[in-house]
């Protein structure tokens, strides 16, 4: 939140100068390449060609680092224009979607989601937004934040979830679809186990993406459906 160095007075200044807005986006393809465990200072120093040194003019610590580039995530997602007169509900699937979109695209900052405040400019711009949909439902002030939890902490834990298996297949070489069949077999048979074994083909060849998109929508629908037909 704090204002940053003006480009071209930290180290470097010149052609090509270093500055916060570079080192972000280094950062940003460092850990969505390699993750949060193998960041490092001195591994993004190196693929911005400076000295670890350097960084420190911009930003305190890793620490400070790994939150710039949460909300330089966060930035990413498309939201909805409260003032076009869409549904409150449409725009709130919207921004229900597009926060799992952007999510699953950079795994890494679930982890930091745990971890940091999040409560940086493009964070806050989200939160403003979803703020402007819930007030147009008939939910009384009081519940706005309690519905908003509801659905985010649900979009929260499918998305861990979802990008687990994603993850899973791609550490071993696998496609989520592979990695969750082979799961699903490893412990069929299996005492006291029911597996998901044949989950693909009970849904009609869907693909386990598809599946997943029907499951996080349907329960999507029926939470915000829920909102307003439990007592206030």
């Amino acid at each position: 939140m704090r204002s940053r160095p003006a480009r071209g007075t930290g180290p470097g200044a010149g052609a090509g100068a270093l500055d916060r807005d570079r080192i972000v986006a280094a950062l940003l393809r460092l850990l969505d390449a390699d993750g949060v465990d193998r960041f490092s200072m001195r591994r993004l120093a190196a693929d911005l060609n400076v000295t670890p040194m350097s960084l420190y003019w911009y930003v305190d610590n890793k620490d400070d680092l790994l939150e710039l580039a949460l909300d330089a995530v966060a930035g990413e997602i498309e939201l909805p224009d409260p003032a076009a007169g869409h549904d409150w509900r449409d725009d709130l699937r919207l921004l229900a979607t597009a926060w799992r979109r952007v999510m699953v695209a950079h795994p890494w900052a679930l982890r930091c989601y745990g971890e940091y405040l999040n409560i940086g400019p493009q964070s806050v711009r989200f939160a403003r937004c979803a703020r402007a949909v819930i007030a147009r439902s008939p939910l009384p002030p009081t519940r706005w934040s309690t519905a908003l939890s509801a659905v985010f902490q649900y979009v929260y834990g499918f998305t861990v979830m979802e990008s687990r298996w994603i993850e899973g297949g791609r550490a071993i070489g696998r496609t989520a679809d592979e990695f969750f069949s082979e799961v699903a077999d490893s412990v069929t048979g299996v005492p006291g186990v029911e597996a998901a074994g044949g989950l693909l083909e009970q849904r009609g060849g869907l693909t386990l993406a598809q599946i997943r998109d029907q499951d996080f929508h349907r329960t999507l629908d029926w939470l915000i459906a829920g909102m307003t037909a439990a007592p206030s």
